[in-house]
Formats: structure tokens, C-alpha cells, sequence
């Protein structure tokens, strides 16, 4: 992918694109301590021109573009943390947009940790078709109530 900004003159952040509905593709910015494990950094502008992520709601998947993607049930949702001052050295790695993950990600993934350069997909599909991944108590309260279910319709049947 192409890094170049927008129109000419323009120094709006060009990244990440949406490619499909809730489906973003960036490039890889680096690492930084500033993030914690299962956070995931772009740049607030990015996030405000360029994509329709809430930070304070939406969690995500991110996978390396061309990499096998594990199951949704086993795969890690990460936070969207949007970066500016208060975070100088991961707000550094994503000048256009880019895709920035906290030191030690790679040892959580050895065979699947971007390199930069490298095309990052950020994809909040489930998020925005469940909403219940931001909470927790009503997905608890689904997973209850279907789990009640079950156990009287096992009780009938014996």
C-alpha cells in the first residue's frame, strides 16, 4: 500500500482505508511501551476523518493482511486507543494513520507479528453487529439466559 497523503497540500492523515463496511487496512507503524497489551493505537485525527470507530465503545480485531485469521471465538478483540500528544512515542509510528501495537505484542503472537511496512487489518464487524463486546454485564446476561434455556429443555426431554 501506497503511503501518500490525500489531495496535494492536504496533511490530513491518509490511513487507515476502509476497504468493506467496519473493515480497515493500514500499514504498520511500530511498537510502542506507551500501549498496553490488547491496545491497539491510531492517530486521533485518522480515527476521526478516516474511520467511523468509536474508541470508547468499539474493540477490534487485527490481523497482517495475507495471514491466516484464527476463529472470532478465539481470536483477541484490542482496545482503539487514539493517539496524540499525551502519547509522543506511539503517536510518532502513526503520522498518516499507521497501525501502532505495544511492546511484547510479538511475543504473543511469534509467527503472526507485523513487521513495519507491513498491511494491518483492523476490523470492528463484530463489534458494531453484536455491541455487546463493550458490555460485558449484558453479554453475561445473554449468555445466562440462553444457558437457562438449555437446562429446561434438557430437564423436559429426560
Amino acid at each position: 500500500m501506497p503511503r501518500k497523503p490525500g489531495a496535494p497540500g492536504d496533511p490530513a492523515p491518509a490511513f487507515p482505508v476502509e476497504t468493506l463496511r467496519h473493515w480497515y487496512v493500514t500499514p504498520f507503524g511500530g511498537r510502542s511501551p506507551e500501549l498496553d497489551l490488547f491496545q491497539i493505537g491510531i492517530n486521533r485525527e485518522a480515527i476521526e476523518k478516516n474511520t467511523s470507530l468509536d474508541p470508547g465503545m468499539d474493540r477490534v480485531r487485527v490481523t497482517i493482511l495475507g495471514h491466516l485469521r484464527r476463529p472470532v471465538l478465539l481470536d483477541r478483540f484490542f482496545e482503539v486507543v487514539p493517539l496524540d500528544e499525551r502519547h509522543p512515542d506511539a503517536f510518532r509510528h502513526s503520522p498518516m494513520g499507521e497501525a501502532v501495537l505495544p511492546e511484547g505484542d510479538e511475543v504473543l503472537r511469534p509467527r503472526d507479528a507485523p513487521h513495519p511496512g507491513d498491511e494491518v487489518v483492523i476490523s470492528s464487524v463484530a463489534s458494531q453487529r453484536l455491541g455487546l463486546l463493550a458490555d460485558s454485564e449484558a453479554f453475561a446476561g445473554v449468555v445466562a439466559e440462553l444457558v437457562r434455556r438449555a437446562r429446561g429443555t434438557d430437564q423436559e426431554n429426560s
